[in-house]
């Protein structure tokens, strides 16, 4: 068992004390120069400039050479620093989901909360268990086979940028509208804090970034909810009453149909991997706590955020001043941004680590092994960008696309990983079958399909998967492969310091 040493964790307390500290100031600066009447427009630029700036120390500071660092952040990460990474990444759903043209999300919330649960109670901790440093390791180890490893890695990688690719669009219309730089000017800038913010540490980098962008999220709609309930503009409306408006939830299921899409909806994000870092990263035993604490900050930024909008924006008609609009880009940006962070790294990691052999490899040529992902996460950086810069799809779009693959593809495989005779020729057929209905559905729904027509689509392949996977490890002669069981964890184990 691996324990951060005393000393290490005072370390880290004081880094983010002080990163707190360094952000109110920031924040402060904002609302000074709005008083002593700096332009408006520059006013408006410094929140989310501050919050990049930030994010660049941070990530500069997570560098790490080291194997155990990058993939797996030492197992080391407090539960604390890793549930606010978790309600980062969460939020970055929320912002993205609603950055359409509509300006709602096409998924029902309701399902999209139970996912969110799933991902934190169930499906973390389980990936945690393993010993796995991503999701794709999971299916790495329990399905070794090389065709089917590069179909999960393919599966995985079509996720991991199209999810990049939400969190980058969404965090280029936030600096466009809120800094005034061109399209593209937003998108050099956009990839710039997400190459320095992930690439020089890792998972390391991502769970820091994370939870720096998190606990500065939290901290302006803190400060919104105060000035609502000191009586700063509108007055605040209760709490569930605003929140229910916000979200608008759903008040009744209309058909089969409905509740198709939510169990899509919910079983796509709850099997995300992009809710795994969070869990991947903590210590021994403290996967679920990390959970736990990331679905509390998660409530407390919707009721925070909720309640600070009667602040930022008391009038919907009329334009928010020039600190409400810095405070509400920064609070936008820092979440897309965190998405953005783990498709990147989601997509370099789809190819995952068999742990069965992690002690015999893991140690050797281990700067060749990060060099290679680090290329890896700036080719989806760029591909990101590229995609954005052609408008080939909207950030809520790219989400049910990336959900889509996940439910039809990863979900059933991973419950085939369950099941004793789960084999890589089986988990292979289920793959195959997924992609032949996915692809069917989606011929007949077409180009303009409704995220419900995709979701439920995806639900109906992965059921089809799933059976046909069955079959085929019922079928299959030969004993079953490996579990991916209880197993020295190689990323606190091995010596890494050999490696650096």
């Amino acid at each position: 068992m691996y324990a951060a040493p005393k000393r290490d964790r005072e370390r880290i307390d004081g880094v983010a004390v002080f990163a707190a500290a360094a952000f109110l100031t920031g924040m402060g600066l904002v609302a000074a120069l709005a008083r002593v009447g700096a332009p408006d427009r520059l006013v408006e630029a410094l929140g989310p400039l501050i919050a990049l700036f930030g994010l660049i120390i941070i990530g500069v500071l997570t560098r790490t050479a080291r194997l155990a660092d990058f993939l797996a952040a030492r197992r080391a990460v407090p539960p604390a620093y890793g549930g606010l990474a978790f309600a980062a990444t969460a939020a970055g759903l929320v912002v993205a989901l609603d950055a359409g043209a509509t300006g709602r999300s096409p998924l029902p919330w309701l399902a999209v909360a139970l996912g969110l649960a799933g991902a934190a109670l169930i499906v973390g901790p389980l990936v945690r268990r393993a010993s796995a440093s991503a999701l794709s390791d999971v299916l790495a180890t329990r399905f070794p086979a090389a065709p089917t490893r590069w179909a999960f890695a393919v599966a995985l990688w079509a996720a991991g940028v199209l999810t990049a690719t939400a969190g980058l669009d969404t965090a280029v219309g936030v600096i466009v509208a809120h800094v005034g730089q061109s399209r593209r000017a937003a998108e050099v800038v956009v990839a710039l804090s997400l190459a320095l913010t992930i690439v020089p540490g890792g998972l390391k980098g991502l769970l820091w970034s994370d939870a720096a962008s998190a606990g500065g999220a939290l901290a302006i709609a803190a400060i919104g909810a105060g000035l609502a309930w000191s009586g700063v503009g509108a007055p605040a409306a209760p709490l569930v009453e605003a929140a229910g408006s916000w979200l608008a939830l759903p008040r009744a299921h209309a058909d089969s149909a409905s509740l198709l899409f939510d169990a899509a909806c919910a079983l796509g994000v709850g099997a995300f991997f992009a809710f795994a870092p969070a869990a991947i990263g903590a210590p021994p035993t403290q996967a679920r706590r990390a959970g736990l604490l990331g679905l509390a900050f998660s409530l407390a930024g919707l009721a925070l955020g909720a309640t600070s909008l009667s602040a930022f924006w008391p009038d919907a008609a009329t334009a928010r001043s020039p600190t409400a609009s810095a405070l509400v880009g920064a609070a936008t940006w820092l979440p897309a941004l965190a998405l953005a962070r783990a498709g990147v790294h989601g997509a370099a990691r789809a190819a995952g680590v068999d742990l069965s052999t992690a002690y015999a490899r893991l140690t050797v040529l281990a700067s060749r092994r990060i060099a290679r992902i680090r290329l890896m996460m700036l080719v989806v950086i760029v591909l990101a960008a590229v995609v954005s810069d052609l408008r080939l799809v909207d950030p809520p779009r790219a989400m049910v696309l990336a959900l889509a693959l996940n439910v039809a593809l990863i979900v059933p495989s991973l419950v085939l990983a369950l099941l004793s005779r789960g084999r890589s020729p089986a988990a292979f057929a289920a793959v195959a079958a997924g992609l032949a209905v996915l692809a069917r559905r989606g011929f007949e729904a077409g180009p303009s399909a409704e995220p419900s027509e995709i979701l439920i689509g995806a639900l109906i392949a992965g059921a089809t998967a799933l059976l046909v996977g069955a079959a085929v490890g019922f079928f299959t002669p030969g004993a079953a492969e490996r579990r991916n069981g209880e197993r020295a964890d190689p990323f606190i184990d091995l010596p890494f310091e050999a490696t650096d």
